[in-house]
């Protein structure tokens, strides 16, 4: 039982690294920018986006 308890170890550690590293290429893949301070704003306010504005920031006509 020890034998497998250690070996439970062993692959939850690996696992925990290759998590770390995958966190790492993430972040640098996709790198994470602070938000402006408009941003913030938005954010903690109610200056929500009416649905013309979301169409129109993915590209998509619309049309009431």
């Amino acid at each position: 039982m020890a034998k497998a308890d250690q070996t439970l170890h062993e692959i939850k550690e690996e696992v925990r690294e290759r998590m770390v590293l995958y966190k790492e290429l993430v972040g640098r893949v996709i790198p994470v920018d602070k938000p402006t301070a408009a941003e913030k704003k938005a954010i903690k306010g109610r200056d929500l986006a009416t649905e013309r504005e979301l169409m129109g920031a993915l590209g998509v006509r619309y049309s009431d």
